[in-house]
């Protein structure tokens, strides 16, 4: 097969979906087939050409992430003519890829993240203007006709349906993660909270550090961190003056784009890992807590009921009394046990390669 990529970050940008887009094309790769990757040279020091471990890397120079599918638009074009099929992600690439499938027929793929829709309208941070255009940005995206569609979990598919894309073009792949994390045991006091991910509009840190600042007022013994990458400054800038101003100036710990290592050690020596996110298309933080076995309370919204397992509080409401009444739970040791959910690299890969054969090979659906 040959095979071209195109999304806005990839390697070596950090973060949960480039490492799984590595991982999946430099297996490709390895197993004999010819990978193209057209992405964002979102830094001078990057060469505009690259192999990396197999994988033809073009790192095309934009203004910015969302133009970068309009200034990569001849590259696409370009490499799309000698590719088999174009594999893309949510959500500017994807306009980058439809655009250049009107001009060089190919079969498009697209990865869709998380559907928010009417969401927007409940998030935090953002002018009435800025959901109102994000909201458009995103109907747009979706209204535009892709081949086939995956969806990163059953309620990332159920949101696709829902906006009116056929059942036959949609197939759910579940992300992976690290197989092989260390295993959680219960840490000395203080008893600790711990945060960790994007920091972001959709993650629910307005209703976390009010609920912490709540808890710390009645329990003075207990500490928080905050382990997160900075890609919104404006939430990123809210939190610390959060933090600062507040009763959890002394308590809390924030660190700002740590090795995953470092980040590995913060979680082993925490005592539970909150996850209020108003909603999940997957859920990175979820699946890798679970994989670790340390007790986790969740708003179960979106994907998040189909990803967290093991030691379990859930919010019973959506608000910040239902999470402060979670971390009462949690303190109190008082759990629902949820049976182990595995998500691998190897299940995400192998279930990607057998996508592509069946869209090369239609016979196949017929076996």
């Amino acid at each position: 097969m040959n095979i071209l990529f195109v999304t806005d970050y990839y390697y070596p940008h950090i973060g949960g979906v480039e490492k799984l887009f590595e991982q999946l094309t430099t297996r490709l790769a390895a197993g004999g087939h010819q990978i193209t990757y057209v992405t964002w040279r979102y830094e001078k020091s990057l060469s505009k050409f690259e192999n990396h471990r197999g994988v033809n890397i073009i790192r095309v120079k934009a203004p910015g992430r969302v133009l970068f599918p309009l200034w990569a638009f001849v590259s696409i074009v370009r490499h799309a003519r000698k590719a088999d099929l174009i594999h893309t992600s949510t959500y500017s690439s994807a306009i980058g890829v439809w655009l250049a499938s009107l001009f060089v027929w190919r079969k498009t793929i697209v990865t869709v993240h998380e559907v928010w829709g009417k969401l927007w309208n409940d998030l935090p941070f953002l002018s009435k203007t800025e959901k109102c255009l994000f909201r458009i940005f995103e109907s747009g995206m979706l209204a535009l006709n892709f081949s086939h569609y995956i969806a990163v979990s059953d309620s990332t598919r159920m949101a696709l349906l829902k906006r009116g894309i056929n059942a036959s073009k949609v197939r759910r792949i579940y992300n992976g993660i690290d197989e092989k994390l260390p295993q959680w045991k219960e840490p000395a006091e203080p008893f600790t909270f711990a945060f960790f991910g994007r920091v972001g509009v959709s993650k629910g840190l307005d209703l976390l550090v009010r609920a912490a600042q709540t808890v710390a007022a009645e329990n003075p013994g207990i500490c928080f961190k905050f382990i997160v990458s900075p890609q919104d400054e404006r939430v990123l800038q809210w939190l610390k003056n959060e933090i600062t101003t507040s009763n959890l100036k002394e308590i809390t710990e924030l660190f700002q784009g740590i090795p995953y290592e470092q980040l590995l050690n913060e979680i082993l020596h925490s005592h539970c890992v909150v996850i209020p996110s108003y909603s999940e298309g997957f859920g990175f933080s979820a699946a890798e807590a679970s994989a670790i076995g340390i007790p986790i309370i969740s708003s179960c919204r979106g994907a998040l009921s189909e990803v967290v397992s093991g030691k379990l509080v859930e919010m019973e409401e959506f608000s910040v009394s239902g999470l402060v009444e979670a971390m009462k739970k949690v303190m109190r040791n008082e759990y629902a046990e949820i049976p182990y959910r595995a998500f691998t690299i190897e299940a995400f890969v192998n279930q990607h390669k057998k996508l592509y054969l069946d869209i090369l090979t239609p016979e196949r659906k017929r076996d």
